[in-house]
């Protein structure tokens, strides 16, 4: 990402975690997908909103979603459809949890990732401007899916 000149995840790529992943991996709300016995890619689902989520969402206390962050690949996946991939596994876990479906923000510029969610079913649900996230502040549009059944 740094050598994309890519801003999002700042404070991961200076090793910091604002979103205390060590704690979501003890929560079981990590996932990692292997592939040859290598890690392909990554996503944490979690079933209770963090401070970021109450944020851009406003806060809900029905637990009826996931809310869907972290979702990276190797570099040697991009372009492979192992993002899709993980996206389905996100979601079959969600029809598993009984949840409503996902919810996810991502970097209002990032044209990529944007364009990736709604390949993936998402809907776009709206803008939140000059949100502060510790380092700086930038839009971030937010996305979700919803089961069907």
């Amino acid at each position: 990402m740094n050598s994309k000149g890519s801003t999002q995840w700042a404070g991961l790529l200076k090793g910091e975690d604002v979103h205390n992943i060590e704690d979501a991996i003890s929560r079981q709300e990590v996932f990692l997908a292997y592939r040859s016995n290598k890690i392909v890619g990554t996503f944490t689902l979690w079933s209770e909103q963090s401070i970021w989520d109450k944020d851009l969402w406003g806060e809900d206390n029905s637990k009826e979603f996931f809310y869907l962050h972290r979702l990276a690949l190797a570099t040697t996946e991009h372009g492979k459809g192992t993002g899709r991939i993980l996206i389905d596994k996100a979601k079959n876990i969600a029809l598993l949890e009984n949840k409503k479906g996902l919810r996810l923000d991502c970097v209002a510029s990032n044209s990529y990732l944007n364009k990736f969610y709604k390949n993936n079913n998402f809907s776009f649900q709206k803008v939140v401007e000059n949100y502060y996230n510790g380092e700086g502040y930038q839009d971030y549009h937010l996305f979700s899916w919803e089961n069907e059944n």
